[in-house]
């Protein structure tokens, strides 16, 4: 192969690629705590005991998408490990929609209704 394949191979997104396991639900993940802490900066609320709390959480979010990969690569069942990265970004999805209603972003009313902001 030429320098020139080799680079445009890595610069490629592939999302059949079992790296995107770990980079969709991480990104998102990432997107979650800045909009958090935007949100809790903006509303005077900054506590380190709900960074810890969200931090432990991130890190078990993190551990399920690990276990799926584990199922996958011991038993072949790729299945658990597609289910384990969808819950979590599901969760972090929805995570983001609550962060983002509660900064005032405009959000369509059929999602609005079904979050739990309190």
């Amino acid at each position: 192969m030429k320098e020139g394949e080799n680079m445009k191979e890595l610069m490629e997104l592939h999302f059949t690629n079992n790296l995107w396991i770990f980079i969709l639900p991480l990104s998102l993940m990432i997107l979650d705590v800045i909009t958090g802490y935007y949100n809790s900066w903006k509303n005077n609320e900054i506590s380190s005991s709900k960074m810890r709390n969200g931090l432990g959480k991130k890190c078990a979010e993190l551990c399920y998408v690990v276990l799926g990969t584990l199922f996958n690569f011991a038993f072949g069942i790729s299945a658990v490990m597609y289910f384990m990265t969808i819950y979590v970004c599901y969760m972090e999805i929805v995570s983001l929609f609550e962060n983002c209603a509660k900064l005032g972003f405009p959000i369509p009313n059929r999602i609005k209704e079904k979050l739990n902001n309190k």
